[in-house]
This record gives structure tokens, sequence and C-alpha cells, in this order.
């Protein structure tokens, strides 16, 4: 291994390690850095390759373990290493991209909730409960309903995973500006044309959520909320690419980003437009319609 290689892979793993659990010895205020913690870790794995995975997996756990407990470094391997080393599977076979990487990082997510569901289904299940009558005695006026309650382990894995690909965005923009001989993405995040698999399994699991009650369609629904994820990016980018034909201004397009943020409320129709575009194409609408008066 080369000693350059190391060495900033070594420096990488600290940086992570601080930006995860810093706040507990600097300062709770710096608690938005550990929604950055995988970012220095994709930086190392995308320029050092196996060099970099293999040594922030060593040092992250060895200090996360030694400054908390082994299964808090375990659980960092797990939300925060394991789905980077989905990049090194996509970088040996083909060129990487963000329909590869989203795409597989959603399926590998979905079987870590069945598995840890099944495991933990006990635990998860008073957890849940202890939750509901947390928010019960902070606020009697609001009363939040079980059911909502019950997919707080697929509302973590989806805020989650949205972390891990604005990090995989921000860690792509820093090599390119700053690093020399990176290999570049094949794809935009707004241009993805996600693959059928992930469409239908996202309706089929969306289909018995809507059907059974409450009780009975809890992995279902929590399993449809951690597939939308890649959906509601691909309706976004249709809308993206809409605005962009029409000439919007920058400052629209991003206060369209806004508003979906601040009024969640939308999104399920931005998700309906994701699935529509698997069917109908938006994006290339324009292009077909000229196709057919060529011919």
């Amino acid at each position: 291994m080369p000693l350059k290689a190391i060495l900033n892979s070594l420096i990488a793993s600290i940086i992570s390690c601080i930006f995860a659990i810093g706040f507990k010895y600097i300062g709770i205020y710096l608690i938005i850095f550990s929604y950055f913690s995988s970012l220095p870790i994709f930086i190392a794995t995308f320029y050092y390759g196996l060099t970099g995975i293999i040594v922030c997996t060593l040092i992250t756990i060895f200090i996360m373990s030694s400054l908390t407990s082994f299964n808090v470094g375990l659980m960092f391997f797990i939300t925060n290493i394991l789905p980077v080393t989905l990049i090194l599977f996509e970088k040996r076979r083909i060129t990487f991209n963000y329909l590869n990487f989203i795409s597989k990082l959603t399926l590998v997510n979905s079987i870590l909730y069945l598995i840890f569901s099944f495991i933990f289904q006990d635990k998860i299940s008073d957890i849940t409960k202890n939750l509901a009558t947390t928010f019960n005695k902070i606020n009697n006026n609001i009363t939040i309903d079980q059911s909502i309650i019950d997919l707080a382990p697929s509302i973590v894995i989806f805020s989650w995973n949205i972390i891990l690909i604005l990090n995989l965005i921000f860690a792509r923009i820093i090599l390119t500006k700053y690093f020399k001989n990176v290999e570049n993405f094949s794809d935009k995040i707004i241009n993805i044309h996600l693959p059928k698999w992930l469409i239908g399994l996202f309706i089929f699991f969306l289909i018995p959520s809507s059907i059974l009650n409450a009780e009975n369609s809890t992995w279902f629904r929590s399993l449809a909320l951690i597939y939308a994820i890649p959906i509601t990016i691909q309706g976004i980018g249709v809308i993206h690419v809409f605005l962009k034909k029409k000439k919007t201004s920058e400052f629209l397009i991003y206060t369209f980003y806004t508003i979906i943020f601040l009024i969640p409320i939308i999104t399920p129709i931005i998700t309906a437009i994701g699935v529509l575009e698997h069917l109908y194409d938006f994006r290339r609408l324009k292009i077909k319609k000229i196709n057919r008066d060529i011919d």
C-alpha cells in the first residue's frame, strides 16, 4: 500500500470520527457536522480505492470503539462505511455513476431494514411505544398516531439515505474541483433513469400498504418509504429539466427546492411524477416529437 494513500486515508478517518462524535466533547453546536461523517470516507474511497476503504474501516472502528463502545463502532461501520463500499464494486465493473449507487444503496438498506426488523422486532416495538409516550408527555395537545410512530425505523433509514446521497454529491464536487486524475461520473443526478426492478418493488410495496390496515402494513409502508427516495429524486429531475427547458432562472429553480423542503406535503406528487417518468419518459418527449416530425 502506498504510504501517502495510507496517511491521507488515516487523516480522513480521524476527521470522519471527529464529525461523528466531536459534539460530545467539543460542544453540542457541532452536531451538524455528524451529518457529514461519511464525506471524508467517500473522498478517500474515490481517490484511493481499496486502500482507502480498508484504512478507514480499521481506524474508524478502532477510534469509535475506544471512545464509545464496540456496538457504536459497528453501527458506524454499517451506516457510514458499508454503503461506501458499493463504490468499489461499481468501479471494478463499470464507470461509476449515481444511478447504480443510489439504486443499490436503496436495495441494501431495505434488506438491512428487514433483517433488523426481524431480529430486533420486540426491541423496536418497545422503542416505538416509548416514543409515542414521550411525544404525548411533551405536548398533550398533539397526539401522534401509533401507525406513524411505527415508521420511525424506516424514517431514520430514509433520512440517512438522503444524507449519504448528499455526501456523495459533495464528495464528487470536492474531488473534481481540488483533486487531479479523478474519474468523473458518467451521469448527472438530475438525469438518472431508474431501473424497472426498483420501480416495480416500490409499486409492489405501495399497493398492500394502501389496502391493509395500519398494523398489518407497517413493513410494506416502511419499505415503500425507503424506495420512495430514488423515485422522488427522479421526479425532481423531471421538474428540473422542465424548468431548464423553459429557461427558468436558477433563483426560481432553487426556490422550488426550498418549497419542497418547507412544504413536504407536495413530495408525494413529485414521487408520482418519478413513477410516471418511467412510463412516459417526460424528459425526452420533445426529442421524440422532433424525431416523429423528421420521420
